[in-house]
């Protein structure tokens, strides 16, 4: 009687493992037939992380914006308009600083430089904008009705613009971050999250690219989940759920890609500031980066990053996957090792300033 009810519960586990390795060999064989239905490619030109900022110029007496911005959104201008032609423009968020209350007068500035594109822009609430002014500011100066929205492009994609910023509050409300409340990690909150799923739900069909400030990866080289996402891993399986294609994000000055369940992330580097604690060659600092994403007739994706030192005529460019993005190389298995290589590259950086 035993054995029989071992091979009862033994029969039952093969066909509970054979169930599971269909279903997830269904959603990924579902997943490329809805990309190779695809018959027109799309291009979509990606900046993000400007940080700009204005001076009071004591000569003329007038408000200038840094160069570290007006120089590579100019650039930017020029190569997506004359060269690569993109049919959708996506700035990614912290347009601004947050430093000052001049910014409420900066970011309509700013915004007039992406009217000069020859594709339509659209922008994402980042946690620097929501320092300098509220998000019914920013919504008077982006004429969006909501800080989440989607549009659909080419026919065949859709296109999720996500609103992180956001403090958990009592069941699990989204309270709004604002100059007098900051909040690091992204947050949607219930409301935005069930207006998220339902619109899955109606996009299956479509080829899904989520885009929002806050990455939300279980991990990257120098941050915990806790500091990413706080509904992280919900939205992970989310994405994966509704066969999302990839997830594009910045916030944090890392450069990742991690394909986690079917899904591509994208954690882009912005266009000036450093992170001290990356490797120099790790670390784009004052390089004007900005990125082109394509995605090909057959499905296939590819993310470019375009960066260059000031001084530079031309742009260097190199191919963000799995062999240049830090997130997956050792150093994500080793983050004490790859400390103690920091810590050496500045040692050896103030000795030379000693000696200088």
């Amino acid at each position: 009687m035993m054995l029989k009810n071992k091979l009862v519960v033994v029969g039952f586990c093969f066909v509970v493992l054979g169930l599971t390795v269909f279903f997830f060999v269904g959603q990924k064989e579902k997943r490329a037939a809805i990309d190779s239905q695809n018959k027109k490619p799309l291009k979509i030109g990606y900046i993000t992380d400007l940080h700009c900022y204005s001076k009071l110029d004591s000569g003329t007496n007038k408000w200038e914006i840094n160069w570290r911005c007006s120089q590579p959104i100019a650039n930017f201008t020029r190569i997506m308009r004359d060269d690569f032609q993109p049919h959708v423009i996506v700035e990614g968020g912290d347009l601004v600083d947050g430093r000052d209350d001049q910014e409420k007068n900066l970011y309509p500035v700013v915004l007039k430089f992406f009217e000069k594109m020859s594709a339509p822009a659209y922008h994402l609430l980042g946690n620097h904008e929501t320092r300098g002014f509220s998000k019914e500011e920013w919504l008077d100066f982006t004429d969006y009705e909501k800080p989440y929205y989607y549009i659909d492009a080419e026919e065949d994609y859709r296109l999720i613009f996500l609103d992180g910023n956001n403090k958990p509050g009592e069941n699990g409300e989204a309270v709004e971050t604002s100059p007098d409340l900051h909040y690091y990690p992204g947050f949607l909150g219930r409301e935005q999250e069930s207006w998220l799923e339902e619109l899955l739900k109606k996009s299956e069909n479509k080829t899904i690219l989520v885009f929002v400030h806050q990455p939300p990866l279980e991990k990257t080289l120098l941050k915990e989940s806790k500091e990413l996402f706080v509904e992280g891993e919900r939205l992970r399986n989310l994405f994966s759920e509704h066969k999302v294609k990839a997830v594009f994000s910045g916030h944090i000055e890392e450069m990742c890609y991690i394909e986690d369940d079917g899904v591509q992330y994208y954690a882009l580097e912005g266009v000036h500031k450093d992170n001290r604690q990356l490797l120099r060659s790790d670390d784009y600092k004052d390089q004007g980066t900005f990125y082109e994403i394509i995605i090909k007739e057959n499905g296939e994706m590819e993310v470019k990053m375009f960066f260059k030192d000031k001084e530079d005529d031309e742009y260097q460019n190199l191919i963000v996957d799995s062999e240049t993005a830090i997130c997956n190389n050792q150093s994500i298995q080793n983050p004490e090792e790859y400390k103690n290589l920091v810590d050496q590259e500045e040692a050896e950086s103030e000795k030379l300033e000693a000696k200088e």
